[in-house]
């Protein structure tokens, strides 16, 4: 969906998820603007409805990185629309792996689930 959007809008459309499949889509077949960091549309997914929503980020806030299929199908017109962007896509990933390694740390502490035992699971063997 995020092609479509940013194909149609001549906008980037960056797709937000919530479990680490978020990307940015840039027009396939058009030049940069001047000011491309002007037209940018944020999208949620709400995984449980299937429904995307609008939404409004602050300017420069971190970006995903840039759709693997965008790589193999834009134009050589559209091969600078990254470049606008390397910064804020660095910082996504910085924080990202701060992330990713907070909650490995938490699954650690936790103890694991004891199928064997008496408990709720023993209704799910």
């Amino acid at each position: 969906m995020g092609h479509l959007i940013a194909c149609a809008y001549d906008m980037i459309c960056i797709d937000l998820t919530r479990y680490g499949f978020s990307e940015t889509f840039f027009p396939l077949r058009t030049a940069p603007t001047t000011n491309p960091k002007d037209r940018i549309m944020y999208v949620g997914c709400l995984a449980k409805s299937k429904h995307f929503v609008k939404v409004y980020l602050k300017m420069g806030c971190p970006i995903p990185p840039t759709s693997p299929e965008w790589e193999f199908h834009h134009t050589e017109a559209s091969d600078t629309w990254p470049d606008h962007f390397v910064d804020t896509m660095h910082d996504f990933e910085r924080l990202n792996n701060i992330e990713k390694e907070s909650n490995a740390e938490k699954s650690r502490l936790e103890p694991p689930i004891n199928l064997a035992g008496n408990s709720s699971f023993d209704v799910l063997i």
